[in-house]
């Protein structure tokens, strides 16, 4: 197949959110990144967000961008032109169970559904305190105690501390065939195995008919590490994970050095 040919087929762009497309310390999209990104769809690139975020959790200045749609929820829900193509809800005893569970290993529960998030706090100190601050000061206000056991939810986000039983909460997920990510130090996410960002990659371009070979992803995370092991073209943020380096097919610079726009440029696909 010749590099013309090559070029002419439809391409998939995934990006992360925060870490890839908003840098953590400034809470801003680079201007270079906003660019690039118009300048991929303008090219005739399907552009999608894939976030570990609920859809009620993007924010509008996420959403001002454009995106041809939203792979959200680690996986849990994938809209397309703003209308819903995939959710997947964990059934209300499940989210009960786990509920219970984390009472009894002293972990701080927050989950996450579209429009309202429920959090049930009490067990680790500061436990989703700056998490929260974020998405106030992003706008969104729907987080409400955990009082509703009637609730149903696509994943979960823990805090723990030294006091947890973090070893028991994980063999009690994984028998639930639940994953659980590792964020950083204190804090986790837990998604149902049937649900990644690769999953949602695979529902996504099979909606367009876009081979695997035709997709991009980038991201910066423990939690992208689904979606950058499925991609042959996977990119890391300058800024990501240093343990992934070794999974993906490029690095590129961090995103307040040009990062999203550098890695298009060099892909071909923006001029």
């Amino acid at each position: 197949m010749n590099d013309e040919l090559y070029m002419k087929k439809k391409k998939c762009l995934f990006f992360d959110i925060d870490g890839t497309l908003v840098d953590e310390q400034t809470h801003q999209i680079p201007q270079s990144t906003i660019e690039a990104l118009r300048a991929a769809r303008r090219s005739g690139s399907v552009v999608f967000i894939n976030t570990g975020r609920p859809y009620s959790h993007v924010s509008a200045m996420i959403k001002a961008l454009d995106f041809d749609g939203y792979c959200c929820g680690c996986g849990t829900e994938i809209l397309i032109q703003g209308k819903p193509l995939y959710r997947h809800q964990i059934p209300q005893p499940v989210c009960q169970q786990i509920k219970e569970k984390a009472d009894a290993c002293r972990i701080d529960l927050f989950g996450e559904n579209t429009p309202t998030c429920y959090v049930s706090l009490g067990h680790v100190e500061n436990g989703f305190v700056k998490s929260m601050e974020i998405l106030r000061s992003e706008g969104f206000n729907n987080i409400v105690p955990w009082v509703d056991h009637q609730s149903e939810f696509v994943k979960f986000c823990i805090a723990y501390d030294q006091h947890s039983d973090l070893e028991a909460f994980k063999l009690f997920l994984n028998e639930m065939k639940f994953e659980f990510i590792d964020r950083f130090d204190g804090f986790a996410e837990i998604v149902p195995q049937a649900c990644s960002k690769a999953t949602a990659i695979d529902v996504v371009r099979e909606n367009y008919n876009v081979d695997l070979h035709d997709c991009y992803v980038f991201g910066d995370s423990t939690n992208d590490l689904p979606m950058l092991k499925h991609v042959p073209h996977s990119v890391l943020m300058g800024n990501g994970t240093p343990s992934l380096k070794p999974i993906v097919e490029k690095v590129t610079a961090r995103i307040d050095q040009d990062g999203i726009a550098k890695a298009l440029k060099e892909y071909g696909l923006i001029g």
